[in-house]
């Protein structure tokens, strides 16, 4: 399938708020996202395919590190390598911004996004009891050392 990866805009926040919706218990609303992108320290990449967004990337962005937010994609274009080109592009971009660390939380039962983030070079650093509600649940945190 060919997509393309892009920095979010305003004109898409809705459509990522859906897809927010479909895979999160406490989502961000449309009007977090477009918050978000008045910040200088937020950052959205999203995968598209003419008008519809097929998935995105968020984060923050602070002196020297990262921290991933959520990495999200669509139910229909599952297992269509999105996510990856998505952390790619996160990848690429920690390049050009001399990043020196990258770190995320990850639900302790999301096997398929622990085995993605590994995938790249992230490791497993401790765990945060409790973390996530909705079901309550542990999360595992990860670095990735660039």
């Amino acid at each position: 399938m060919d997509f393309v990866i892009e920095p979010l805009t305003s004109n898409f926040a809705y459509d990522v708020s859906i897809i927010e919706a479909e895979c999160f218990s406490t989502p961000f609303k449309e009007s977090d996202i477009l918050a978000y992108l008045k910040e200088s320290y937020w950052h959205f990449f999203v995968a598209r395919k003419g008008e519809e967004i097929l998935g995105y990337i968020s984060f923050t962005l602070i002196i020297d590190e990262i921290s991933i937010c959520n990495v999200a994609v669509s139910k229909k274009y599952r297992n269509q390598k999105i996510a990856s080109n998505l952390i790619n592009a996160l990848l690429d971009f920690s390049k050009k911004n001399e990043v020196k660390r990258i770190f995320l939380e990850v639900r302790e039962s999301n096997n398929p996004a622990i085995y993605l983030y590994e995938k790249f070079g992230f490791v497993r650093v401790g765990i945060s009891k409790n973390h996530y509600t909705l079901p309550k649940e542990n999360a595992i945190l990860m670095n990735l050392e660039i």
